[in-house]
């Protein structure tokens, strides 16, 4: 390893940024070299994550000044930032988890034309790109399906493939393995020996000394001084970052351990796995050791209610067999998951209450909270944790990692637990955050209580444990007191099962693969299944009555679907980014108002005009919305609710009641037929048809599934997210209008309540042709099947004599299905759809 000692490509003078309450960046300055690795290291919230955002136009600065190659730079967006040969791979990743791996390495700059994308050429350009990094990631493979190394590959290819001179990497190793550490770093100085330059931001001493060639310290937003790497010793590195002398040592493991806190025996902590045994003790911290998906955090897991399927426990004595976290917690055992954003902070409330609501009754008296008594308690754990805030109220969103960490474990030392059971405790935080840490799961233990520890960072795990058990394909295959741990025994504990494990990993592989080779049954799968029930339900039909089966009915349900169809593909638009269009029947409404004036026969407009009229209402009305949604930051659902009530309005003061008349001649034109085959039906397929097209091989396809999935990997992309709100949304009114025009002719005059029934059903044939609630994946052909089918059951019920009032229970009932079966189906869909609810109902957005 030796200095980079190339030209300089980026160097970066004077740069400040300021947030509400916040100076993030105070001054700094920084210079990145041709074929080097240069480390950026600093505490938690020393202004790290900020300046590399800064640098790849994510954040704008407030003052100083950037240079690439020499040249003077304003890096407004990520788009920019990639022109200028800039890319950065986030600590958790920026790809949209429902786009496969040559999508993502091309997204935001599809190979093709203007509307199609050459999907050969972007598969080939993909593949290039991963063999150049040395993955065998398959350019099929969905993105969310792919484990955490997999998906650092694909988002160092994309960076490649952009042909990125300076590549920034924040905190890569945080959850890999060792080996697949080894592998990035061989990855590493290959790129330097081309000649790029490399920013590797690491609290990680030893990595920062084993793999660059400078090191930056960085501390409240300022440099603290760089220093080639031969000269750099870790105590003064460390010293640097907490601005005091620090001692680099575990704290001292506990004299002896008390009786048995917690027996596991035979527990399967997940279907198919082996049963464990194993017992944890009072004033012992346990180490549970293992490579990803050996078995350590499933277990971790099953002890706090969260998939245990089988086995038995004791908890302080007496027999413990939690439903669910809830009643773990009330027997006194807590868990700290791995993931602390996605599983354990309330990120856009503060710090008191995401610190105090596991104990919130205690406050409460007469019915309310007690705020003086809540404050109270809080901030002493605030002050015993040294959580950096201004304030109790401060969002735990705008902490840094390591003190939403310490708000993590300020929530359970409000009480007493018995057992803690911490899942990576130390991923992300700084070296000081962690030797605090050490310190407070250390003084868990000396007070009684039993603590379990999962850790990838061996050294972490032997010189804090007392005990470590090593797991390998789900078992315990052996067990060391923590003075006897090796980080090579560990090594060889976790190959124990390797043979069983590679083999299990070559057919998960040829699974994977296969899978590859069949992407159209994956994606098409919802209106398959939708296309046989329509089946059952017409051959079911037909034997009930004779008048089904018959070509004139026929006719009638495609004519009566056509303007569902229609809306459908614009609710389709809105809800592929999770949003919701409310004003959808409003609009169908409100245009059939306009058309019994603008299309009457006397009414003086040339057909085309009143056509374009109705037309413009509806798109005015989706642009409105768009803009509501987007600019003035409203959710969802209350944004297109209130245009429901105002368009709903609108049309009963242009037609209070139905009346008027839509030109004959006009309505035979919408409605032609060819035999029994109306015109508006092949049009609507033909649309269909276009729709999907677009959606597989289309830029605009690309973007609304990822403004779905991954609103943040779509910005940092340099997708304009807000752009394709509005567009949806206005897209969204036109095809309301469209399908208006189609009601006016079919009931030849206007009527303010026409649309009544369609906001639901929209909503219901979306769902039901499979696009989950919370967006990010759908098909135009889902939506035509569910639309079809709505329909199709309407006609039924009206064949069959059932009231209308049931077909409205029906419908709902048929969304409820469809969400339950579609769109829920996974702990992944259902943690994004909580997500969603948060945002439709104004939370972070």
């Amino acid at each position: 390893m030796a200095e980079g000692s190339g030209k300089v490509l980026l160097s970066v003078s004077g740069i400040e940024k300021s947030f509400p309450g916040v100076r993030a960046l105070k001054g700094v300055s920084f210079d990145v070299r041709a074929g080097e690795i240069h480390a950026l290291v600093g505490e938690n919230g020393a202004g790290k994550s900020t300046l590399m955002r800064v640098l790849v136009g994510v954040h704008q600065p407030d003052a100083g000044s950037i240079l690439v190659e020499g040249r003077k730079v304003a890096i407004a967006s990520p788009a920019e930032s990639f022109r200028l040969g800039i890319a950065m791979v986030y600590q958790d990743t920026r790809l949209v988890p429902t786009l496969d791996a040559a999508a993502n390495i091309a997204l935001g700059r599809e190979p093709g034309g203007p509307l199609l994308v050459d999907r050969a050429r972007m598969i080939s350009d993909a593949e290039a790109a991963l063999l150049k990094v040395g993955s065998e990631v398959g350019v099929g493979m969905p993105a969310g399906e792919l484990s955490r190394a997999e998906r650092q590959q694909v988002e160092i290819a994309r960076a490649l493939s952009r042909d990125a001179r300076l590549l920034i990497l924040d905190e890569p190793t945080s959850a890999l393995t060792s080996s697949e550490t080894e592998r990035l770093f061989a990855l590493l100085r290959g790129l330097r020996e081309e000649g790029r330059g490399i920013v590797f931001i690491s609290h990680r001493i030893p990595e920062v000394l084993a793999l660059a060639d400078r090191v930056t310290v960085m501390k409240d937003g300022d440099v603290v001084g760089t220093l080639p790497v031969a000269a750099a010793e870790p105590q003064q590195l460390v010293s640097m970052m907490v601005g005091r002398p620090v001692e680099l040592a575990y704290p001292a493991r506990g004299k002896g351990q008390g009786d048995v806190v917690l027996s596991v025996r035979g527990l399967h902590a997940a279907s198919g796995s082996p049963p464990v045994d194993f017992e944890l003790r009072r004033s012992e911290i346990l180490g549970l050791a293992g490579v990803q998906g050996a078995g350590q955090q499933d277990v971790a897991r099953a002890l706090f209610g969260l998939g245990a399927t089988a086995g038995s426990m004791e908890l302080a004595g007496k027999t413990y067999s939690p439903s669910g976290p809830a009643e773990a917690i009330r027997e006194g055992l807590v868990y700290v998951p791995a993931d602390r954003a996605a599983e354990s902070l309330f990120l856009a409330h503060g710090i008191r209450p995401n610190i105090s609501l596991p104990e919130i009754a205690r406050f409460m008296r007469a019915g309310l909270i007690d705020g003086d008594a809540e404050r109270k308690v809080v901030g002493e754990q605030v002050a015993r944790l040294a959580v950096k805030t201004p304030s109790m109220e401060q969002p735990v969103g705008l902490l840094s990692g390591g003190n939403q960490q310490k708000v993590v474990f300020g929530r359970w030392f409000l009480s007493s637990p018995t057992v803690f059971v911490f899942d990576e405790p130390t991923q992300g935080v700084d070296v000081a955050t962690k030797l605090e840490l050490y310190r407070l799961m250390r003084e868990i233990a000396e007070r009684g209580a039993g603590v379990i520890v999962v850790s990838a960072d061996l050294v972490e795990l032997i010189n804090l444990s007392d005990r470590i058990l090593v797991f390998s394909d789900g078992r315990i295959v052996d067990e060391m007191p923590s003075e006897e741990a090796t980080e090579a025994r560990l090594v060889t504990g976790f190959t124990k099962g390797e043979s069983s494990r590679l083999a299990d990993d070559s057919s998960h592989m040829k699974v994977a693969r296969q899978a590859n080779g069949r992407p159209l049954l994956r994606r098409y799968t919802p209106p398959l299944l939708i296309g046989l029930l329509i089946v059952a339900v017409i051959l079911a039909t037909a034997l009930a009555t004779p008048y089904f089966l018959t070509p004139r009915n026929f006719s009638s349900i495609a004519i009566q679907a056509t303007p569902l169809v229609i809306a459908a593909l614009g609710q389709l638009s809105v809800m592929l980014f999770g949003g919701i269009d409310l004003s959808i029947g409003p609009v169908i409404s409100l245009v059939t108002a306009i058309a019994s004036h603008l299309l009457a026969r006397d009414s003086g407009f040339p057909v085309p005009v009143g056509i374009g009229l109705c037309l413009c209402a509806g798109l005015a009305i989706g642009f409105c919305n768009g803009l509501i949604v987007e600019k003035l930051r409203i959710p969802d659902l209350v944004a297109t609710l209130a245009t429901f009530s105002i368009v709903q309005g609108l049309a009963l003061i242009v037609r209070p009641a139905p009346g008027g008349s839509v030109d004959p001649a006009v309505g035979s034109a919408i409605l032609a037929r060819i035999g029994y085959v109306p015109v508006a039906f092949v049009v609507a397929v033909a649309a269909v048809v276009c729709y999907e097209l677009l959606l597989v091989r289309g830029r605009i396809g690309a973007r609304l599934y990822a403004t779905g999935a991954s609103p943040e990997a779509a910005r940092v992309m340099g997708i304009d997210t807000g752009r394709v709100k509005i567009a949806a949304y206005t897209f969204s009114g036109f095809a309301a209008a469209v399908a208006g025009l189609v009601i006016a002719a079919r009931i030849g005059s206007g009527d303010p309540q026409a649309g009544s029934a369609f906001t639901l059903a929209s909503v219901t044939a979306v769902v039901v042709g499979g696009t989950p609630v919370f967006g990010g994946s759908g098909t135009a052909a889902g939506s035509f099947a569910g639309a079809f089918l709505v329909m199709l059951l309407q006609n039924v019920l009206n064949q069959l004599h059932v009231s209308a009032y049931w077909q409205y229970v029906w419908t709902g009932f048929l969304t409820l299905l469809a969400v339950a079966i579609f769109a829920l189906r996974g702990p992944q869909a259902r943690q994004r759809a909580s997500q969603w609810l948060t945002r439709m109902t104004g939370g972070t957005k």
